[in-house]
Protein backbone atom coordinates (compact mmCIF):
# COMPACT_ATOMS: atom_id res chain seq x y z
CA UNK A 1 0.00 0.00 0.00
CA UNK A 2 1.35 3.39 -1.00
CA UNK A 3 2.33 5.83 1.75
CA UNK A 4 1.92 8.85 -0.53
CA UNK A 5 -1.36 9.87 -2.14
CA UNK A 6 -0.52 11.37 -5.54
CA UNK A 7 -2.92 13.88 -7.04
CA UNK A 8 -3.34 14.20 -10.82
CA UNK A 9 -1.26 16.84 -12.54
CA UNK A 10 -3.15 20.15 -12.54
CA UNK A 11 -2.75 22.74 -15.28
CA UNK A 12 -4.38 25.91 -13.98
CA UNK A 13 -3.81 29.55 -13.13
CA UNK A 14 -1.95 30.91 -10.15
CA UNK A 15 -4.96 31.60 -7.95
CA UNK A 16 -6.26 28.05 -8.26
CA UNK A 17 -2.83 26.52 -7.69
CA UNK A 18 -2.14 28.49 -4.51
CA UNK A 19 -5.65 27.90 -3.20
CA UNK A 20 -5.09 24.15 -3.53
CA UNK A 21 -1.72 24.28 -1.78
CA UNK A 22 -3.18 26.41 1.02
CA UNK A 23 -6.03 23.93 1.35
CA UNK A 24 -3.59 21.03 1.68
CA UNK A 25 -1.84 22.88 4.51
CA UNK A 26 -5.15 23.27 6.34
CA UNK A 27 -6.77 19.89 5.74
CA UNK A 28 -4.33 17.16 4.63
CA UNK A 29 -5.05 13.92 6.52
CA UNK A 30 -2.52 11.83 4.56
CA UNK A 31 0.80 12.51 2.87
CA UNK A 32 -0.27 14.11 -0.40
CA UNK A 33 1.99 14.98 -3.33
CA UNK A 34 1.23 16.78 -6.54
CA UNK A 35 3.04 18.18 -9.57
CA UNK A 36 1.49 21.14 -11.32
CA UNK A 37 1.89 23.56 -14.21
CA UNK A 38 0.90 27.21 -14.17
CA UNK A 39 -1.12 28.12 -17.22
CA UNK A 40 -1.35 30.92 -18.05
CA UNK A 41 1.98 32.11 -16.61
CA UNK A 42 1.97 33.87 -13.25
CA UNK A 43 4.30 35.47 -10.72
CA UNK A 44 4.17 34.17 -7.14
CA UNK A 45 5.40 36.16 -4.17
CA UNK A 46 6.50 34.96 -0.77
CA UNK A 47 3.95 35.35 2.00
CA UNK A 48 5.72 38.36 3.49
CA UNK A 49 7.36 39.82 0.38
CA UNK A 50 6.74 43.51 -0.22
CA UNK A 51 5.06 44.38 -3.51
CA UNK A 52 3.25 47.45 -4.81
CA UNK A 53 0.55 46.41 -7.32
CA UNK A 54 1.04 47.80 -10.81
CA UNK A 55 -1.83 48.10 -13.34
CA UNK A 56 -1.55 46.42 -16.69
CA UNK A 57 0.71 43.53 -15.68
CA UNK A 58 0.24 40.81 -18.34
CA UNK A 59 0.10 37.94 -15.87
CA UNK A 60 -1.49 37.12 -12.53
CA UNK A 61 0.44 37.97 -9.35
CA UNK A 62 -0.36 35.72 -6.38
CA UNK A 63 0.98 35.04 -2.89
CA UNK A 64 2.24 31.70 -1.70
CA UNK A 65 1.40 30.32 1.77
CA UNK A 66 5.18 30.03 2.30
CA UNK A 67 7.87 32.68 2.58
CA UNK A 68 10.67 33.36 0.15
CA UNK A 69 11.00 35.52 -2.92
CA UNK A 70 9.33 35.93 -6.30
CA UNK A 71 9.10 33.06 -8.76
CA UNK A 72 7.99 33.32 -12.37
CA UNK A 73 5.94 30.27 -13.32
CA UNK A 74 4.82 28.99 -16.69
CA UNK A 75 4.53 25.97 -18.91
CA UNK A 76 7.63 25.23 -20.96
CA UNK A 77 10.16 26.80 -18.62
CA UNK A 78 9.11 25.80 -15.08
CA UNK A 79 6.97 23.35 -13.12
CA UNK A 80 5.96 23.19 -9.48
CA UNK A 81 5.30 20.60 -6.80
CA UNK A 82 3.81 20.28 -3.33
CA UNK A 83 4.04 17.66 -0.59
CA UNK A 84 1.68 17.94 2.39
CA UNK A 85 2.36 16.04 5.61
CA UNK A 86 -0.46 15.50 8.13
CA UNK A 87 0.10 15.56 11.90
CA UNK A 88 2.31 12.67 12.98
CA UNK A 89 3.63 11.81 9.53
CA UNK A 90 7.09 13.16 10.29
CA UNK A 91 7.54 11.45 13.62
CA UNK A 92 6.34 11.75 17.19
CA UNK A 93 7.67 13.63 20.18
CA UNK A 94 7.26 17.15 21.50
CA UNK A 95 9.27 18.79 18.70
CA UNK A 96 7.84 16.88 15.77
CA UNK A 97 5.27 19.56 14.98
CA UNK A 98 7.82 22.38 14.86
CA UNK A 99 10.73 20.54 13.24
CA UNK A 100 11.64 22.27 9.97
CA UNK A 101 14.70 20.18 9.13
CA UNK A 102 13.06 16.79 8.51
CA UNK A 103 10.48 17.90 5.89
CA UNK A 104 13.14 19.84 4.01
CA UNK A 105 15.56 16.92 4.14
CA UNK A 106 12.97 14.43 2.90
CA UNK A 107 11.77 16.50 -0.06
CA UNK A 108 15.13 18.02 -1.01
CA UNK A 109 16.74 14.61 -0.68
CA UNK A 110 14.14 13.09 -3.00
CA UNK A 111 14.82 15.71 -5.67
CA UNK A 112 18.58 15.46 -5.28
CA UNK A 113 18.45 11.69 -5.69
CA UNK A 114 16.14 11.92 -8.69
CA UNK A 115 18.38 14.42 -10.47
CA UNK A 116 21.52 12.39 -9.76
CA UNK A 117 19.79 9.27 -11.12
CA UNK A 118 19.16 11.21 -14.32
CA UNK A 119 22.79 12.22 -14.72
CA UNK A 120 22.93 15.62 -13.04
CA UNK A 121 26.05 16.29 -10.97
CA UNK A 122 24.89 18.51 -8.13
CA UNK A 123 26.91 21.16 -6.35
CA UNK A 124 27.86 20.09 -2.85
CA UNK A 125 27.71 23.71 -1.69
CA UNK A 126 26.77 27.07 -3.12
CA UNK A 127 29.19 28.32 -5.74
CA UNK A 128 28.78 31.88 -4.45
CA UNK A 129 27.63 33.55 -1.22
CA UNK A 130 23.91 33.92 -0.66
CA UNK A 131 22.60 37.07 -2.31
CA UNK A 132 19.51 38.68 -0.92
CA UNK A 133 17.28 39.33 -3.89
CA UNK A 134 13.64 39.91 -4.78
CA UNK A 135 13.93 36.99 -7.20
CA UNK A 136 13.94 33.46 -5.82
CA UNK A 137 16.29 31.95 -8.39
CA UNK A 138 18.92 34.67 -7.89
CA UNK A 139 20.09 33.14 -4.59
CA UNK A 140 20.08 29.80 -2.81
CA UNK A 141 19.54 28.56 0.73
CA UNK A 142 20.72 25.28 2.26
CA UNK A 143 17.75 23.22 1.08
CA UNK A 144 17.78 24.50 -2.50
CA UNK A 145 19.42 22.34 -5.19
CA UNK A 146 22.14 23.60 -7.53
CA UNK A 147 24.32 22.32 -10.36
CA UNK A 148 27.17 24.24 -12.01
CA UNK A 149 26.18 27.23 -9.91
CA UNK A 150 22.62 27.22 -11.30
CA UNK A 151 19.72 26.90 -8.90
CA UNK A 152 17.54 24.08 -10.22
CA UNK A 153 14.98 23.52 -7.46
CA UNK A 154 13.64 26.08 -4.99
CA UNK A 155 11.97 24.69 -1.86
CA UNK A 156 9.93 26.37 0.91
CA UNK A 157 7.63 25.20 3.70
CA UNK A 158 4.81 26.33 5.96
CA UNK A 159 3.23 24.78 9.06
CA UNK A 160 -0.27 24.88 10.51
CA UNK A 161 -1.64 22.94 13.48
CA UNK A 162 0.76 20.04 13.06
CA UNK A 163 0.61 19.90 9.27
CA UNK A 164 3.52 20.80 7.01
CA UNK A 165 3.40 21.93 3.39
CA UNK A 166 6.62 21.72 1.41
CA UNK A 167 6.32 23.13 -2.06
CA UNK A 168 8.59 24.61 -4.67
CA UNK A 169 9.60 25.15 -8.24
CA UNK A 170 11.83 23.43 -10.79
CA UNK A 171 13.36 25.87 -13.27
CA UNK A 172 13.90 24.20 -16.63
CA UNK A 173 15.27 27.21 -18.50
CA UNK A 174 15.19 31.00 -18.57
CA UNK A 175 11.62 32.33 -18.95
CA UNK A 176 10.69 33.99 -22.26
CA UNK A 177 12.06 37.52 -22.49
CA UNK A 178 8.59 39.08 -22.61
CA UNK A 179 7.83 37.61 -19.18
CA UNK A 180 11.27 38.07 -17.63
CA UNK A 181 11.38 41.72 -18.64
CA UNK A 182 8.07 42.45 -16.92
CA UNK A 183 9.28 40.70 -13.76
CA UNK A 184 12.48 42.73 -13.90
CA UNK A 185 10.50 45.97 -14.11
CA UNK A 186 8.17 44.98 -11.26
CA UNK A 187 10.92 43.84 -8.91
CA UNK A 188 13.65 46.28 -9.86
CA UNK A 189 16.46 43.91 -10.74
CA UNK A 190 17.64 41.82 -13.71
CA UNK A 191 16.54 38.21 -14.04
CA UNK A 192 19.11 35.67 -12.94
CA UNK A 193 18.73 31.95 -13.46
CA UNK A 194 18.86 29.51 -16.35
CA UNK A 195 17.95 26.42 -14.33
CA UNK A 196 18.51 22.96 -15.79
CA UNK A 197 19.35 24.31 -19.24
CA UNK A 198 22.04 26.54 -17.73
CA UNK A 199 23.53 23.45 -16.08
CA UNK A 200 23.51 21.61 -19.42
CA UNK A 201 20.45 19.40 -18.92
CA UNK A 202 17.01 18.90 -20.43
CA UNK A 203 14.96 16.45 -18.37
CA UNK A 204 11.38 15.28 -18.79
CA UNK A 205 9.38 16.46 -15.76
CA UNK A 206 7.63 13.10 -15.55
CA UNK A 207 10.97 11.29 -15.26
CA UNK A 208 12.08 13.55 -12.41
CA UNK A 209 8.75 13.37 -10.60
CA UNK A 210 8.40 9.59 -10.75
CA UNK A 211 11.79 9.21 -9.08
CA UNK A 212 10.92 11.86 -6.48
CA UNK A 213 7.76 9.96 -5.55
CA UNK A 214 9.64 6.67 -5.23
CA UNK A 215 12.18 8.33 -2.93
CA UNK A 216 9.45 9.88 -0.81
CA UNK A 217 7.92 6.45 -0.28
CA UNK A 218 11.25 5.00 0.85
CA UNK A 219 12.00 7.89 3.21
CA UNK A 220 8.58 7.85 4.85
CA UNK A 221 8.64 4.09 5.35
CA UNK A 222 12.08 4.37 6.95
CA UNK A 223 10.86 7.18 9.20
CA UNK A 224 7.85 5.13 10.29
CA UNK A 225 10.09 2.17 11.10
CA UNK A 226 12.33 4.15 13.45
Amino acid sequence: MSTVKVLPELRAGGGAQMALDAGLLLTADAVIARRYVWTPPALSLGKFQQYDPVPGVPFEVVRRPTGGRAVLHGEGFEWSFAVAFPPGALGAGPRAGIDVTTPYDIVAGAFAGALRDLGVTLDEGRAEPYQRSALCFAGALRQDILARGEKLVAIAQAKHEGRTLVHGSVLERRPPDELAQVAETLLGEPWRGEGLAGAGHALAPEAVWSRVLASLEISLRALAAD
